[in-house]
């Protein structure tokens, strides 16, 4: 019998500990004081110095594990304290953009944004006014390598025959190897609509832009930048990211350049929540109305 109750009682802990809310932390600027902020977070979550280091060096971001209510509330207090603007999220609303429906035939028309199939027809309609987020930048490629075959050098026999007659020596024939190709980044988009949470990722070089009419270019890094402003003016409800704005002026490289597409998505989420949290303090003047999330 005592077993049962055990058993019983430990069935019911459990399902306690699940009932609990587990949060995300996000941290939105960059940290200037990474030694107190690295032994908060070493504080709260008993994490490694090392890794935390490595993550405050990376800030701002999400930070990449869920947390129960009282370690949040610990680290939102004391990232408040340190001066950090940080908002946490209940786990199952946080937003996640993945995976991002990769589109290539688009148009930016004056009543909304259109989405194409393969023959032509509508598939997706975004109103101007239900997008939330544009996000773009430049992905670096990975070089490429061609098999390159050096060339032959003659017997010393033919060597010594072609010197007499005071001729060059040519080559024997030597092992290929590969010689490395750089090539330029490629730019991505990722348009993040509402209503529902959906995000739509758009490849420089496999998008069609016919819609352009009269404007469209013979090359895609030509017409890539002119589909970025469509979208940029007419989407006036729309958050613009930090690094459209730079890719499109051209002013700071290293702002608008990612090393993988889910970097820019994970850019992205993060320009997403920050984009909320300003919309949130304005509204509620300084306080968040938000039950979902503890106050911070």
């Amino acid at each position: 019998m005592e077993r049962t109750n055990e058993a019983r009682w430990g069935a019911v802990a459990m399902t306690k500990a699940k009932a609990e809310p587990w949060y995300r932390v996000v941290v939105f600027e960059a940290v200037d004081d990474r030694a107190a902020v690295r032994d908060l977070f070493c504080k709260v979550t008993n994490l490694h110095p090392t890794d935390a280091t490595q993550w405050v060096a990376k800030a701002p971001g999400a930070w990449p594990w869920p947390l129960p209510a009282d370690q949040t509330r610990a680290l939102l207090d004391g990232l408040y304290d340190l001066g950090v603007a940080a908002e946490a999220w209940l786990v199952e609303k946080f937003p996640d953009l993945a995976p991002s429906r990769t589109i290539h035939n688009a148009a930016c028309l004056a009543e909304g944004f259109r989405v194409e199939g393969l023959r032509g027809e509508p598939t997706h309609w975004v109103p101007w006014n239900k997008i939330e987020l544009i996000c773009a930048g430049s992905i670096e490629a990975e070089d490429e390598f061609h098999s390159v075959r050096p060339p032959k050098w003659p017997s010393a026999a033919v060597a010594a025959l072609r010197a007499l007659a005071l001729s060059n020596p040519r080559p024997f024939q030597r092992k290929s190897r590969a010689m490395r190709v750089p090539r330029d980044p490629v730019g991505e988009v990722i348009i993040v609509r509402n209503d529902p949470l959906l995000a739509l990722r758009v490849v420089e070089t496999q998008m069609n832009y016919s819609y352009l009419g009269d404007r469209l270019k013979h090359a895609a890094a030509e017409n890539f930048p002119i589909f970025v402003s469509d979208l940029v003016a007419r989407s006036d409800a729309a958050y613009i990211a930090p690094s459209t704005k730079a890719w499109l002026k051209g002013s700071d490289p290293d702002g608008c350049v990612f090393p993988t597409s889910q970097a820019l998505l994970d850019y992205a989420t993060h320009r997403l929540l920050w984009g909320w949290y300003q919309r949130d303090r304005v509204r509620n003047e300084g306080g968040d109305g938000d039950p979902s999330k503890p106050d911070n």
